[in-house]
């Protein structure tokens, strides 16, 4: 004989020859409830717009898991395109787990480049820590030291020649370390301390 079932955690009722207490709800009936308009509307998504996040997740999101940084493309004209991609695929659906996904790609987007930023203004405020922490040591060291005599020689000369490298690579090799020989600079994160040099108005090159 066939009865209402309700939940005793919830306050669902169905009718059926079944008394259930935790979920009375059939289980078929809801998976092809959600089934249906899913795939639908996933089949808008196109080959073309599955390469886009697919270039959100290799160059963006998964630099964030790596923790390097410095990896994420710096082009910004590339990342809001991507933004505006990402947001005309959003108009073209109206469902709301694809709609949900493609806000956590926009979102995903977004977050990566603003770490990009705080990422290259925390090394820079480490590097200007460093540099006070170095004063005040001078100072202190230097400041019970007094001259007692001084002296000149006349009989011999040195002759020394010196260069300074261009900030950026200073800054390269304050933060990663001189290269190894026969390595050279590694160009991507050479790449990362100009965004970062010029997003904080400082001229890499002089």
């Amino acid at each position: 004989m066939s009865s209402y079932s309700k939940s005793l955690f919830t306050n669902n009722t169905v009718f059926s020859n079944e008394r259930s207490l935790f979920n009375p709800i059939s289980f078929v009936i809801a998976v092809q409830t959600i089934g249906t308009g899913t795939s639908q509307e996933l089949d808008s998504l196109t080959k073309y717009y599955m390469d886009i996040i697919k270039i959100i997740q290799t160059d963006y999101s998964s630099k964030i898991a790596n923790k390097t940084y410095e990896s994420i493309p710096t082009d910004f004209t590339q990342y809001t395109n991507l933004v505006k991609e990402v947001q005309e695929m959003r108009s073209q659906t109206t469902n709301a787990s694809v709609l949900l996904l493609l806000q956590i790609a926009e979102d995903t987007l977004r977050g990566a480049f603003n770490s990009l930023s705080l990422y290259g203004d925390n090394l820079l405020l480490q590097l200007d820590k460093a540099d006070l922490q170095k004063q005040v040591t001078d100072i202190l060291s230097d400041k019970n030291v007094a001259t007692i005599q001084s002296s000149m020689s006349t009989n011999s000369m040195t002759l020394t020649q010196s260069f300074q490298l261009a900030p950026v690579f200073n800054y390269y090799i304050r933060i990663y370390g001189a290269p190894l020989q026969g390595e050279g600079f590694d160009p991507v994160k050479i790449a990362f301390i100009i965004y970062t040099l010029e997003e904080n108005g400082v001229d890499p090159y002089s």
